[in-house]
This record gives C-alpha cells, structure tokens and sequence, in this order.
C-alpha cells in the first residue's frame, strides 16, 4: 500500500513531524479508520507541522483538519 503525502503551504520547521506523523496514525487507528486512511491523517498532521517554527506549535480544531483533509484527498473523515 502506498499513501500519498500530503501538500505543505510552505515548509518551515520539520522538528517534530515525525511526532505529528505518529499521532496522526495512532488517531486513525484508534478512531475506526482503515490504514489506508489513517496513513493520511498522518500524513496531514505532518504537513500542518512542518509549516510551523517549533516541535509541537500549530493549532486547529477537527473541523478544519477534517476540510483539508477533504481537499487534499477527495473524501470525507467519517
């Protein structure tokens, strides 16, 4: 299985994307969701780190990360 990365806006600080990776999968996992999915959320979660300064500094609520998720790989989080 292949999951395809997901587009950063822009990078800037990739300490802690490897942490960010793994939540994101652990998330997916825990929540019901198929590898291939949760691949994405973790793929996702890496790319909203690594557009920001610092290990563990963004914010954003489900809500957002659910509509990038969307935009980034065509289907809704159920």
């Amino acid at each position: 299985m292949t999951v395809p990365a997901a587009d950063a806006i822009r990078v800037v600080d990739p300490t802690g994307c490897g942490d960010a990776y793994r939540a994101g999968l652990i998330f997916g996992l825990m929540n019901g969701h198929d590898m291939a999915t949760s691949g994405r959320i973790a793929s996702l979660m890496g790319a909203l780190k690594i557009e920001h300064l610092g290990p563990q500094n963004q914010r954003f609520d489900y809500a957002r990360f659910a509509e990038q998720f969307r935009q980034q790989f065509g289907y809704a989080l159920k």
